[in-house]
């Protein structure tokens, strides 16, 4: 009755590059475009693994560069993680998609246990999963007719290719989104200085860390639990936010199951306030919706997310 939760079976997370910018959409580079795509993604990916929660370093993610591909629509089944610029389907990007990162599980065959095995589709290969459900294919791909700068600083109208890069690679790592506006894993950026995160929230750096902890991140930090009810009933998603009591900043964030109650885990030493807020109906009555927490909604779902709730296993969707 819970999303499950879907890592990398180890690490480091090995993705490809696909350099081309077929419609030149990429600006602000003084050398090779390549090599500079390469470091602003690598920049990203660094933010990740050096993510600190509570000034001390709390997570084993990581991520290495794995050479280039010419791949340039995705493929869920391949075990290669791509990166690219040349994704021309226009169906591939709704109105208002900077980026998407198209995520594959894979789920323990039923009735078994221990570490099982999946075959990777073209090589032939295959691949271990020791965990109930493991991420087993990412590909990434920026929006070709947006115009992405290199420039820490880009030009009016242009996104910041770190900044976009590093919310995508969050995805890439098996986060969902948050519900905290200045989080990196915030669903919306635009162009603006504001809209430009590459810097990680408390929210983001805990997200990380309760994915790939560190052997200290459970004596580092805590939980906060309950439940959310109206009239004596549990209600299913709501946001639920942790605010520092001291300095009334939003510092992490989640929602409710089924029955109203709710595990906020990670949260760092201090007094909080917990602040519930409803989802909106729809994306075009309100901010938020179920629809921008794609895990939650497909944890809740069939495997082609179209009852909810249902079989929370198996799902490729795509994270914007």
């Amino acid at each position: 009755p819970i999303p499950v939760v879907a890592y990398w079976n180890s690490m480091p997370l090995a993705w490809l590059l696909n350099p081309d910018t077929p419609n030149n959409n990429v600006t602000g580079c003084s050398g090779s475009l390549a090599t500079c795509i390469q470091d602003s993604l690598t920049a990203g990916f660094t933010t990740w693994s050096s993510a600190m929660v509570a000034g001390q370093s709390l997570t084993t993610a990581s991520a290495q560069y794995a050479g280039t591909s010419t791949l340039t629509t995705p493929v869920y089944n391949d075990c290669q993680n791509v990166i690219g610029f040349s994704d021309t389907n226009s169906s591939d990007f709704s109105t208002g998609t900077i980026a998407f990162t198209q995520v594959a599980t894979v789920t323990r065959p039923s009735g078994t246990t221990g570490p099982f095995q999946y075959t990777c589709n073209g090589s032939g290969t295959t691949q271990t999963c020791n965990y109930d459900d493991c991420i087993g294919d990412a590909d990434m791909e920026f929006n070709p007719s947006i115009t992405f700068s290199i420039s820490p600083a880009p030009p009016s109208g242009d996104f910041s290719l770190q900044s976009v890069a590093t919310h995508e690679e969050g995805h890439m790592l098996g986060l969902d989104h948050s519900g905290i506006a200045h989080a990196v894993m915030f669903p919306y950026g635009d162009s603006t200085a504001a809209g430009q995160q590459t810097v990680l929230s408390t929210d983001d750096a805990v997200g990380i860390s309760f994915m790939y902890p560190s052997a200290n991140f459970s004596t580092a930090t805590g939980t906060i639990s309950g439940q959310v009810s109206v009239s004596s009933s549990g209600v299913f998603g709501a946001h639920v936010v942790a605010i520092d009591a001291s300095t009334g900043n939003a510092v992490v964030d989640g929602l409710t199951y089924t029955d109203g109650s709710y595990s906020l885990v990670g949260v760092p030493p201090g007094y909080y306030y917990i602040l519930a807020l409803p989802l909106a109906p729809d994306s075009n009555t309100g901010v938020l919706s179920i629809d921008n927490f794609s895990g939650w909604d497909c944890g809740f779902a069939d495997s082609t997310c179209s009852t909810i709730p249902q079989n929370p296993t198996n799902y490729t969707g795509r994270y914007h």
